[in-house]
């Protein structure tokens, strides 16, 4: 996916930026900030980077979360949820890829197959002898 946008148009949301509200935009868009709203973006991809949170739904072509997320996500074709990923929400998609995630609590929807899938990172701590 990362191809796609570095061949064409995009927005980018950069570190220190936040945006309250909702976000509609007809090219990929790049998060490395906040978004506290729902993206449209229909015909295009989302890449929510490690330091990028959102807070909203997000209706796109493709969506690559390794960032914090709250939220439903609805994708016309592919959905990706890295090992930096902290995600909690709802997927509707053709296509899932799953990494372990540190924080993942979704409700998944294939089409005809459905998922609920939750994991947690255990707390570190010390071991106990035995």
């Amino acid at each position: 996916m990362q191809d796609s946008a570095d061949k064409e148009e995009n927005t980018t949301v950069n570190f220190s930026t936040t945006i309250e509200g909702n976000l509609e935009a007809n090219e990929h868009l790049i998060v490395n900030g906040t978004i506290q709203g729902n993206v449209d973006i229909k015909t295009s991809d989302l890449f929510l980077n490690p330091s990028g949170r959102l807070e909203g739904d997000v209706h796109a072509q493709n969506v690559r979360i390794q960032g914090y997320m709250r939220g439903d996500i609805k994708a016309t074709g592919k959905v990706e949820i890295t090992r930096e990923a902290n995600f909690s929400g709802k997927i509707n998609s053709k296509w899932i890829s799953l990494e372990k995630a540190d924080f993942f609590d979704t409700y998944v929807d294939l089409g005809q197959k459905i998922l609920e899938i939750e994991t947690k990172k255990k707390p570190k701590g010390k071991r106990l002898a035995s």
